[in-house]
């Protein structure tokens, strides 16, 4: 009989097994918290905001480490280290476009990027990456001339003709808190990334991480998604009041969810206000039932003390003697089926 060897160390486990395991070690999350510009402080500084810092076992260190134990998890691990890139500032995306200019068999794993602002070294790193199918963008504000004209912004047009040239599948749109919709740069991206929808065959989901309204700047995005072929998944923040952006989206015949939210909270309230307007349109909420989270609300009773019911015994108690003539009554089944039991006090009549 044949003695099945078993394998001594993790090194010698099958490849396929190898790589499923290394890649829960350095794939982040979907959500990666991006440290705004203005933020000095240390990694280990004590914050109670999971967006300034990342938590230990996002950090790139952490995630970095199993690449170093051997050659062989180097070998497996770097192409799927590589599927999700984290470009906070546009030094760290030259830096990584430096690397797959370098390596360009790295450029074909990436599938993920997330930009943490609007940057022309963001745009080169999009366009090395042939087979990138989700874009996370952080729109902020263009320093030099915030109400400047847009043809100015070299930044946001290398980005958008980027963005022109990608197959996207998976869109998220962010904003940093200075980064009005009424300002020149926010207003062109969402310009131009309505005018690439059509062009995205593919886009199945859009998330908008930030609280949107319907506006001139808006509208053009919620009238290009409403056609998108393919779009199944629609997430966003919870509007605060009612609009109909979300209500533009929703006649897209493929849209199968609108998942709705609010920051730190599991679930919404079926009494906020935009949901008691958007009980009106059926459809809209149909979706968002399907997609969306509801916290339940409980009626909140209070014990109330309950009168006990009425005595059914003569308010004037009976006499020993009339105790003994009623219990010679009972005792007599005919006697008490003709005659009442009169109560102490009142006058029988025979």
């Amino acid at each position: 009989m044949a003695s099945t060897q078993v394998p001594t160390s993790l090194s010698s486990f099958p490849e396929e097994l190898l790589a499923r395991i290394i890649a829960y070690c350095v794939i982040p999350p979907q959500v990666f918290p991006v440290r705004p510009p203005w933020h000095i402080q240390p990694l280990f500084f004590p914050c109670p905001s999971s967006l300034v810092r990342p938590t230990p076992h996002t950090s790139t260190r952490a995630r970095f480490s199993p690449l170093l134990v051997s050659r062989q998890f180097l070998r497996i691990g770097t192409p799927i280290y590589y599927q999700t890139l984290h470009l906070p500032t546009a030094a760290h995306a030259a830096r990584v476009l430096e690397t797959l200019v370098a390596q360009p068999v790295l450029a074909g794993a990436v599938r993920r990027v997330v930009l943490g602002c609007v940057s022309l070294e963001g745009a080169r790193v999009l366009r090395a990456c042939e087979r990138i199918e989700d874009v996370d963008i952080c729109i902020d504000v263009y320093e030099a001339n915030p109400q400047g004209d847009a043809a100015d912004d070299q930044d946001a047009q290398a980005l958008c003709d980027a963005l022109d040239q990608i197959d996207l599948k998976h869109l998220t749109i962010r904003r940093t808190s200075d980064a009005y919709l009424t300002l020149t740069r926010p207003k062109y991206l969402l310009e131009r990334i309505a005018k690439a929808v059509p062009g995205w065959f593919d886009l199945e989901s859009v998330h908008y991480a930030l609280k949107i309204s319907s506006t001139p700047a808006t509208r053009p995005l919620a009238e290009a998604l409403s056609h998108a072929p393919k779009l199944r998944s629609l997430k966003g923040q919870l509007p605060a009041i009612w609009n109909d952006l979300f209500l533009t989206i929703s006649k897209n015949p493929t849209l199968e969810q609108i998942a709705l939210y609010v920051e730190g909270v599991d679930g919404i309230l079926h009494t906020t206000m935009y949901m008691m307007e958007a009980k009106k349109h059926a459809h809209l909420s149909e979706l968002i039932k399907i997609g969306t989270s509801f916290i339940r609300t409980r009626a909140h009773t209070t014990a109330a003390a309950l009168p006990s019911p009425p005595s059914t015994r003569p308010s004037t108690p009976l006499s020993a003697s009339r105790v003994k003539e009623v219990a010679a009554e009972l005792m007599t089944p005919r006697l008490s089926q003709n005659m009442s039991l009169p109560v102490e006090g009142s006058s029988h009549v025979s």
